[in-house]
């Protein structure tokens, strides 16, 4: 039965679709904000569609995945009242049947709609970072981590073993369903975390060989907002996923709303990554870090040769120049590398010799 008997599952499932429908309304005004995002390029008088070569593929079919799972959701959530309430004399029991396809149906888009919206999260770390598996390492692991957990949770729903009529907080399932949502947790502070700070490196980075004349004082600071967004939204979503483990953990059926709620999150986070998201903003990431590891090799090469002493006029310091070029890749637009390094950059080391 339902671990919480002051506040009946009845009560709480009417609560949970009333939840998400409201939070279904603010995933709908992101969701065509990212569909515009998507499919057009430009801004202002030289905004228009994208040609079919310039659609970021993998980012719209996970759009459209997400906008079907949380639509599909709030109408089956509204159909399994409907049946409960209209069509059954024991709506109790219609809400603890674990097996019914309705019941079923919702945890399938629960857990894949996270899934989905971590994949996200981690993959737009991988692009910040200049596409190094090392640095989302852990990050996977916590993610596989997570699909192994989901796909027992689900399972379990579909077990003919399993007791038919059981609360999400009942022991069979609440172990399984917290563990869920504590990887999903960690994971997302973790990921949200290191991509911050990578974006506000890059930010600080450039910031250095930024001009300090008239013409580049007012300069606007996009990644600083970009920062901004994407710390926020992914602290918010970090924070439904928290809360629903917690009112888990206590047994209370406020983890019908707190779930039905965190589901709509998944996609609201998601749209908005994505909105303050661009392919450019890729090129400009991929070249800071090109143009780092560049770097670092040079300086490793230059300090391995030695270095001669040169003639000197008496009286001045005596010293030899290393240039250090940092080369652009081929595959960046000079607009793009404008932004991060918005004069060219040329390292020079000197070596003070006696």
């Amino acid at each position: 039965m339902d671990g919480a008997d002051s506040w009946p599952i009845t009560a709480a499932q009417l609560s949970g679709n009333f939840c998400e429908t409201l939070f279904y309304g603010i995933y709908l005004v992101t969701f065509c904000s990212c569909v515009h995002t998507l499919s057009t390029t430009g801004s202002g008088l030289e905004e228009r569609w994208r040609r079919p070569s310039e659609i970021r593929w993998m980012m719209t079919s996970v759009a459209v995945v997400l906008f079907a799972i949380c639509t599909f959701d709030v109408a089956i959530g509204l159909l399994h009242n409907f049946r409960t309430f209209i069509d059954s004399s024991d709506p109790t029991q219609v809400f603890l049947n674990i097996a019914d396809w309705i019941t079923i149906a919702r945890g399938v888009n629960q857990v894949t709609a996270m899934i989905l919206g971590d994949f996200v999260l981690i993959y737009r770390c991988w692009v910040v970072y200049g596409r190094r598996w090392l640095t989302i390492a852990p990050s996977l692991i916590l993610f596989f981590g997570g699909i192994s957990v989901a796909v027992r949770l689900i399972n379990i729903g579909v077990e003919p073993t399993t007791q038919r009529t059981i609360a999400l907080n009942s022991n069979q399932v609440l172990a399984w369903g917290m563990a869920f949502f504590a990887i999903t947790a960690m994971q997302n502070v973790l990921t949200t975390s290191i991509l911050v700070w990578r974006i506000w490196r890059v930010e600080k980075e450039s910031e250095k060989f930024i001009y300090s004349g008239p013409a580049m004082v007012h300069q606007p600071r996009h990644l600083r907002r970009v920062m901004r967004v994407i710390a926020e939204s992914g602290a918010v979503y970090s924070m439904m996923v928290f809360t629903t483990f917690l009112v888990g953990v206590i047994r209370s059926n406020a983890l019908y709303p707190a779930s039905d709620m965190t589901l709509q999150a998944a996609g609201i986070a998601f749209n908005v990554i994505l909105i303050r998201s661009s392919a450019r903003r890729d090129q400009q990431f991929t070249a800071f870090g090109h143009n780092e590891r560049t770097m670092i090799a040079e300086q490793r090469r230059s300090d391995s040769v030695p270095l001669e002493p040169t003639n000197s006029v008496p009286g001045q310091s005596r010293g030899q120049d290393v240039v250090l070029d940092v080369k652009a890749i081929n595959n960046v637009d000079n607009a793009s590398q404008s932004s991060i390094y918005p004069t060219g950059m040329t390292v020079t080391k000197t070596v003070m010799t006696p």
